[in-house]
């Protein structure tokens, strides 16, 4: 029988159990969730709490809860997904090109969609969580960031407002019999506020640490790559989803908040999906816009959508953010039409362009004058790098973008001259099938303002020096080596399940031979690339080696030209440049050590020269020493 004391212990455990029972249930101002999204290794029963007196509706398959929801009564049990039906993956329609349907259950993870509403009538707004069950062993996830997009499932595959679709747009274009698959116009190719949808989206970082639940918009991203499958997909900030306008989190690692992102499928390299990460990386100290890109899992509704990169937009608060500008100040043109700024800008580039097209720059002062209204340095470094990847086809006639500020004041960037926007280089280049094209010849056709400024004997001179400079540096076999074989380390493993998924093959090999593609071409372009400016700016010299050593590993960094030359792991750097011109150098040291001087074919204590290349070559060494 229960003592006296130990009855009044345990009536006294009870009333404070229903005390925070009662307490906890008057306690809850909004729609809670009893776990939030994440990563878990065990089934767990989820809880849904709500103010006093509001029911809870919710619902499993993405779409928005209503009053036919399913009624929360009990706990919700969340386990393993990946053994339910596959849904949205076995649709005939999402099989553009040689995309397959899968064969077996893809990997998924359970959305959970809430609302509540209380005894007026009011409901509250959406509460979204997607939630991994057992991914510990699941191939395909490591180093990887990991995303989950929510969205009702007739915003993506609707006949008549879905946008991932071809929909009733297709059925009504009279030419998509005289038109490629891919170019017949449908859902997917539509743009604006029209088509943009409602969604959330959480996010996990390579820990597979939540770090972002937010509502959004969501577009379809891409030009003629709209049409394959899997689509990149815009993802927007806005008020009018959840009250902000900003992702209020550092997604690339550099302080930048964005407005508006990219999950970035590859486009035409949708196998590889390198070229676009690859060329913005090795050309990052160029000076063009490049932007960041961060590797990513796409969960669509619950289901694997397989690999992207995250990618920042190019609009005005980017440029604002990266180049210390107002964003109410920034003019950017794409593709001829403008993209920010107001309509009365517009005059500006036309101008540029009126003047640019029917100037002769072989006269120097209009040469002078066009060096004051662009950032030459920008478009030299913009063509050459364009020029060194093979770009052809779809640029320079299309694919780019340039920028400016409106007003001139004081920064180096607010001097109101155009500069140039590195995008989209996924197609028509980096393929070992045109390693020889003369894609400078090309551009000359192509280009007017290109060809105009090539007849000027300075724009010339400057560049040939910088094309070498970029083949030298940017595009150095050490350099291309390490990107791809740091690419290979991360996406070979999530490539195997991608393919897997959309391809229908067991293995990556087709991940590898794109890759193996773009290794070739840029093994081999070397070569060709250096005769096509012989050819086309009739130099007269040759092609001579440049050795640079220094003293001292780490000890300070060599200017060449317009490039940095770091000697942080070797004391040794090898380049090749034209005699036509004579090359520059400046020897800058590091903190704790002092320039003595230049040693071997040249003996100089000043630390910028200016030599002759001759025709066997030149080899020089910077002396540093440490000072006292």
């Amino acid at each position: 029988m229960m003592s006296r004391r130990a009855a009044l212990i345990y009536l006294a455990g009870i009333f404070v159990v229903l005390s925070i029972l009662i307490i906890r249930e008057d306690t809850y101002s909004e729609l809670t969730f009893s776990k939030e999204s994440g990563f878990y290794e065990d089934t767990f029963d989820l809880e849904l709490y709500a103010p006093k007196g509001a029911e809870i509706y919710y619902t499993l398959d993405g779409s928005i809860p209503n009053e036919n929801a399913i009624k929360y009564t009990k706990p919700i049990v969340i386990s393993d997904a990946t053994e339910n039906e596959n849904i949205h993956c076995t649709q005939a329609e999402l099989t553009a090109g040689d995309i397959a349907i899968p064969s077996y259950n893809i990997d998924k993870c359970v959305v959970v969609r809430a609302k509540c509403v209380d005894a007026n009538g009011r409901w509250s707004r959406v509460k979204t969580e997607s939630y991994f069950l057992g991914y510990a062993c699941k191939q395909g996830y490591t180093g990887m960031n990991v995303i989950s997009i929510v969205t009702a499932p007739d915003n993506l595959f609707d006949y008549d407002t879905g946008i991932y679709v071809t929909g009733h747009i297709y059925d009504e274009c009279a030419s998509k019999e005289q038109l490629p698959w891919y170019k017949a116009n449908a859902n997917y190719h539509q743009r604006g506020a029209a088509w943009e949808r409602e969604a959330s989206i959480q996010i996990f970082n390579s820990h597979k640490e939540v770090v972002l639940n937010r509502e959004c918009g969501i577009r379809i991203q891409g030009g003629a790559t709209r049409a394959f499958v899997p689509k990149s997909i815009n993802i927007y900030a806005r008020e009018q989803y959840d009250g902000e306008n900003r992702f209020y989190i550092d997604l690339f690692k550099t302080g930048y908040m964005a407005d508006a992102v990219t999950l970035f499928a590859g486009g035409n390299d949708f196998k590889g999906k390198l070229q676009d990460k690859l060329v913005a990386e090795l050309v990052r100290k160029r000076n063009i816009v490049t932007m960041h890109f961060e590797p990513y899992i796409m969960f669509l509704d619950g289901e694997y959508w397989g690999v992207y990169w995250l990618t920042e937009k190019y609009d005005d608060i980017f440029l604002g953010y990266y180049y210390n500008i107002e964003k109410n100040n920034i003019i950017m043109i794409k593709n001829g039409e403008l993209a920010e700024g107001e309509a009365i800008d517009y005059r500006l580039y036309t101008e540029l362009m009126e003047y640019m097209i029917n100037t002769d720059f072989s006269d120097s002062e209009h040469y002078e004058r066009a060096c004051e209204l662009i950032d030459m340095q920008s478009f030299i470094d913009y063509f050459a790098t364009e020029i060194y990847i093979g770009r052809y086809g779809d640029w320079p006639s299309s694919n780019y973008a340039l920028w400016r500020t409106r007003e001139i004041g004081d920064g180096e960037f607010k001097d109101g001259k155009w500069r140039w926007i590195l995008f989209d280089v996924n197609g028509g280049g980096l393929s070992s099938d045109i390693m020889e094209m003369d894609t400078l010849a090309y551009s000359m056709d192509k280009s007017i303002m290109f060809y105009k400024l090539c007849q000027n004997e300075n724009f010339k001179k400057q560049f040939v020096i910088t094309f070498m400079d970029i083949m030298n540096d940017s595009f150095s076999k050490e350099n291309v080596d390490e990107a791809i074989g740091e690419f290979l380390s991360l996406m070979e493993e999530p490539m195997t399940t991608h393919c897997r998924r959309f391809l229908g093959v067991e293995d990556n090999g087709k991940f590898l031979r794109a890759v193996a593609d773009v290794q070739e071409f840029l093994d081999a372009r070397r070569p060709y690339a250096v005769q096509f400016l012989k050819a086309n700016f009739k130099l007269k010299g040759v092609a001579a080696p440049v050795k640079i050593e220094v003293s001292d590993m780490g000890a300070g960094y060599i200017e060449v030209n317009t490039t940095e030359i770091r000697f942080d792991d070797k004391t040794e750097w090898f380049g090749e440049y034209y005699t036509d011109y004579p090359i520059s150098l400046m020897a800058v040291a590091n903190e704790g050590y002092c320039f003595k001087g230049w040693e071997n074919d040249v003996i100089s204590n000043q630390e910028g020269i200016n030599i002759d290349v001759n025709e066997d070559g030149i080899s020089l060494r910077a002396v540093f020493e440490k000072e006292n």
